[in-house]
């Protein structure tokens, strides 16, 4: 082999290991940089932003390494104006860095809606219709009537009619005939329930909640969201009957020591 040619496969030999080299250190760089981009193999745990300020959550989000951005806006009348009141991502997920978190925010002013027609259907069904709309029950009253059915509705007192319109979130109060059985309720147990849950459970059984009380352990509106009722007034029984329409007593705490395991309580079969 002359010398000529010797020269010329080293250069064709070196050129290729040049090129071979050079790939493996593009591709080492480009898997550097993928890692790097995506954060490979690394999670955050989204926070529950519901409860705090516009910017208590976005701190929070930032201080994460998150985006957070206002989706929507809401207003819920038992929740403080300019807070969070849903979140997408929801809390406990796993995302990656710079992942875009949405905010729906409760406003200060509730828009005005048409109250729904509750008139002549049961208290079960008028409290599933109010809450689809956007309302909620209120205290339930009962008068004589043939019917057991909703009679009229009033709002602070005033009769309204359906089709009024009323900032969303409002209290509707029921006006309810007795019906000609004389009717009774027992008392369910609410504790180790929220307000809301209790709320519902007492206007199924015809009941209305009284006088609720908040422990020193509740001190924000986030607390008072995640507070439990403790005690009530008169205490559950499924032997003792009271009028429809008696007011329970609550207390609400968030220390998890005195709140008991909720009990299942057979609903009152609705009256027809």
């Amino acid at each position: 082999m002359s010398f000529i040619s010797k020269i010329l496969n080293r250069k064709i030999i070196f050129h290729l290991l040049g090129g071979f080299a050079f790939l493996i250190l593009v591709a080492f760089i480009t898997i550097w940089w993928m890692k790097y981009y995506t954060h490979h193999g690394e999670a955050i745990v989204v926070p529950d932003f519901t409860g705090y300020t516009t910017e208590e959550a976005f701190k929070m989000a930032e201080d994460k390494d998150l985006l957070p951005q206002i989706l929507d806006s809401a207003f819920f009348s038992d929740k403080e104006p300019g807070t969070v009141v849903d979140q997408y991502p929801k809390a406990n997920h796993k995302v990656k860095r710079d992942r875009l978190i949405l905010f729906t925010i409760n406003s200060d002013k509730p828009d005005n809606i048409e109250v729904p027609d509750l008139i002549g259907i049961s208290v079960r069904q008028a409290t599933a219709d109010a809450e689809l709309m956007g309302f909620r029950i209120g205290k339930l009253s009962y008068v004589p009537d043939i019917s057991t059915t909703v009679v009229y509705m009033t709002v602070k007192g005033k009769k309204i009619k359906p089709g009024s319109l009323l900032p969303k979130g409002s209290l509707i109060d029921l006006t309810v005939g007795r019906g000609t059985s004389q009717e009774k309720a027992t008392i369910p147990s609410v504790t180790g329930v929220s307000f809301a849950e209790a709320e519902e459970l007492l206007l199924t059984h015809y009941l209305n909640p009284g006088t609720v009380t908040y422990d020193n352990t509740v001190k924000t509106a986030k607390d008072s969201a995640q507070a439990k009722v403790w005690k009530q007034y008169p205490r559950p029984s499924r032997e003792t009957e009271v009028s429809l329409g008696t007011y329970v007593d609550m207390w609400l705490t968030t220390d998890k020591d005195l709140i008991p395991e909720p009990l299942k309580e057979t609903k009152n079969e609705e009256l027809e």
